[in-house]
């Protein structure tokens, strides 16, 4: 199916689809090219397919042209099944080539494949832009999961073109448990460096609540670039593998870089960041990592992470088995927590309050959990489900970020407030404790006001502000007495 020059609306999409239900709406490979190729195209869905690649090598489910002069934009992939793409290594799911942005991939599972994702050319001067790539499976891919190639400088020219933004990689599983060829392995999920400089060299990568199973000859995360990479479940008991490595890579040193509140299993390597640029901002808070080397960040700053040998993962977790089935990573009652960690910086990233299944998170709780029991998703080689969050109603983020200044803090039984903010009338002040408890809420107007904390025992607690649907920010505050 060629697609070239398809261009719907923003609120008019064209859309190509199977139906819904049993029935399959099924496109096999052909030798002679791309099953599904899109050039020039915009507004478009595919959805409810089924591709098979009939195990023909270099032959791709999906891609998107890079020959001279093509672009596309608001493409959304949605529940397609792509099997027998396994034909060679360099067989791909999803690919892109051209500068492609606004892209959404969601729901859909590959099985075996060479590559599941593409996205960017090879060479950086295909860049993929402002991505939304969430609740996908990928299980035993013979390269890569997922990755995000590297950008050049220079590139968004084309008119109309999103020039800045983040590429959010969300409640996808990748498992290389089965199936990756040892000499051309590759990490689950790779993302690349943004322009160095000009248009593009402020994304970001926002990456939480991806489980990442197993890689016998790589590592399960490698990045570099601006990252933020927190909530997630990394489990690699494989001797050739490792957990999370981020290092100069096609000539690009790590820039800022966040690494908090995942847990991290791993027969080697647990977090390694080697060489990052100076310039920048490095920070790695509340993760908790059993491996045989746990940390290795030489001088980034490292604030309450749990760290202990991957056998002793047993006196921490429910059950840190190296099989899938039964894994339960929850935490132990009284073992996983601690000082409460200063977030301060942090809590600007989308549901940073909550913890790997939703939960509103405890401050002073490590890893990617903040509650003990059962946990609302099993851990498994399947879709996620829907991740629900405690947190409601979902708050929008204001054009003009507030001004708040907190005093003094630390405090005793009275808190001042200032704020200045764009949002008309009153907003609400909740205070949360460090098992994410909610003690009060009030209602604040905009200036100047005095909060009573009354008997509060001492430690650190979570102020939230929002007004109606907007969230408005949080800030940490500590109690002393």
């Amino acid at each position: 199916m060629n697609l070239d020059d398809i261009v719907g609306e923003e609120n008019a999409p064209i859309v190509i689809m199977g139906p819904e239900g049993t029935q399959d709406a099924i496109f096999l490979g052909n030798a002679c090219c791309n099953t599904i190729s899109i050039e020039r195209c915009a507004y478009l869905v595919i959805k409810n397919l089924t591709i098979d690649g009939q195990n023909i090598p270099y032959i791709d489910a999906v891609k998107a042209e890079g020959t001279q002069g093509n672009w596309t934009h608001h493409i959304t992939l949605e529940n397609l099944l792509v099997i027998n793409h396994g034909g060679a290594a360099l067989t791909v799911g999803i690919n892109t080539k051209c500068p492609s942005w606004d892209w959404v991939i969601r729901h859909n599972t590959f099985r075996s494949p060479g590559l599941a994702m593409y996205l960017g050319n090879s060479d950086g001067s295909g860049p993929f832009i402002n991505g939304l790539i969430e609740y996908n499976l990928v299980t035993n891919p013979i390269r890569y999961g997922i990755q995000v190639k590297h950008q050049n400088e220079g590139l968004r020219t084309i008119p109309g073109m999103t020039l800045n933004g983040k590429t959010t990689i969300r409640y996808n599983v990748i498992s290389k448990a089965e199936g990756a060829d040892p000499d051309v392995a590759r990490p689950n999920l790779l993302v690349g460096n943004f322009p160095a400089t000009g248009d593009g060299s402020n994304d970001y990568y926002e990456i939480y609540g991806n489980f990442l199973w197993q890689n016998p000859a790589e590592g399960l995360f490698q990045g570099t670039g601006n990252v933020v990479f927190y909530n997630n479940i990394l489990v690699n008991h494989q001797l050739g593998g490792w957990g999370i490595y981020s290092f100069p890579h096609n000539g690009f040193a790590p820039r800022n870089m966040y690494f908090f509140n995942n847990t991290i299993l791993s027969a080697t390597e647990g977090l390694e960041i080697i060489n990052p640029n100076p310039a920048y901002e490095q920070r790695v808070a509340g993760n908790a990592i059993f491996a045989t080397t746990p940390l290795n960040i030489g001088s980034i700053p490292s604030d309450q992470n749990l760290t202990a040998l991957l056998w002793d993962a047993t006196a921490f977790l429910a059950n840190p088995s190296d099989q899938i089935s039964g894994l339960d990573l929850t935490p132990l009652p009284n073992v996983m927590q601690g000082t409460s960690i200063d977030y301060t910086g942090l809590d600007l990233y989308t549901d940073f309050s909550l913890d790997f299944d939703g939960n509103l998170k405890g401050w002073d709780f490590r890893g990617a959990y903040a509650k003990t029991g059962p946990p609302a998703w099993e851990l498994d080689l399947s879709i996620r489900t829907k991740v629900e969050p405690m947190t409601s109603p979902v708050l929008e983020t204001p054009d003009k970020k507030p001004e708040f200044v907190l005093y003094p803090n630390p405090c005793s039984k009275t808190l001042n407030l200032e704020t200045e903010t764009s949002q008309p009338g009153p907003f609400q002040l909740t205070l949360y404790n460090a098992h994410a408890q909610m003690v009060f809420s009030t209602q604040c107007a905009e200036g100047t006001s005095k909060i009573e904390l009354g008997e509060l025992p001492a430690g650190s607690y979570l102020l939230t502000m929002h007004s109606g649907s907007v969230w408005l920010g949080s800030r940490l505050v500590h109690i002393q007495r």
